[in-house]
């Protein structure tokens, strides 16, 4: 259910609800208690002018893109990021976020680029969160957010279907890596989220979609990715995270 407390937009709540599969519902006075009965145990988004909630088995989680407006401040001040380094992303190119999540990679992509950012996302709950989170993003990170495009997707289904050589990078982060991380956010990711592994067939799509290449995220141990034949790349950055390349199909 998309709804707004009395700063929000109705009409952004019908967009939301329209755009992932959600349904809009008038506050009309009610309480979050209220709704969440009426919604009988499934999650309540909450929008607001400046904020968006999502009420889901009595948590509260504010939306947000996580530590990716930090990393937004550390480009600005010249630093590098992990991701960029690895994907060799330059401006101007374009990029697809196979596995969109809270949106803080997507986001990146888009600051360093300049250009738009497609990122698929299969839950409709976590899809219209991370577009309200985007939408509310501080002042410095609004026209990089305003270049991240949510689509509700099956990455898997999706790539099938896409022509060959339509970004020049596609970006791989699969939840299973995600499982030894803590905060409310990533519990949020986890409940919500597709838990099987990376197949080699979805790997052997995203390359033929890719004009350079796949970069795709796994534990440091980076045992996912020697799973699909690639070698990890440690984090400079993060002790926690390994990349692996793969070079597009030719």
């Amino acid at each position: 259910m998309v709804t707004t407390a009395p700063s929000g937009d109705p009409a952004e709540a019908r967009e939301l609800a329209d755009r992932f599969g959600l349904r809009a519902e008038p506050r009309a006075g009610r309480t979050v208690q209220e709704l969440l009965r009426q919604a009988k145990g499934a999650p309540v988004l909450v929008l607001a002018s400046r904020r968006a909630d999502l009420h889901e088995r009595g948590r509260t989680y504010r939306a947000s893109v996580g530590m990716a407006f930090l990393r937004l401040r550390r480009l600005t001040m010249g630093e590098t990021d992990p991701l960029v380094e690895h994907a060799a992303l330059k401006p101007g190119d374009s990029v697809l976020d196979a596995t969109l999540g809270l949106g803080g990679d997507a986001l990146v992509c888009a600051q360093v680029t300049g250009a738009a950012v497609t990122g698929l996302e299969l839950d409709p709950t976590i899809a219209a969160f991370t577009q309200a989170a985007l939408r509310r993003l501080p002042r410095q990170a609004r026209e990089a957010a305003r270049l991240v495009q949510v689509v509700r997707a099956d990455h898997r289904k999706w790539l099938e279907e896409e022509r060959a050589g339509s970004f020049d990078v596609v970006l791989l982060d699969p939840m299973f890596r995600r499982a030894g991380e803590s905060g409310p956010l990533f519990e949020l990711l986890r409940t919500h989220g597709d838990h099987s592994p990376l197949d080699p067939r979805t790997l052997r799509e995203a390359r033929r979609v890719a004009r350079r290449g796949v970069l795709v995220k796994d534990a440091a141990r980076g045992e996912e990715l020697q799973r699909l034949g690639l070698v990890p790349r440690l984090s400079r950055r993060s002790a926690a995270i390994a990349f692996g390349w793969a070079p597009a199909a030719r």
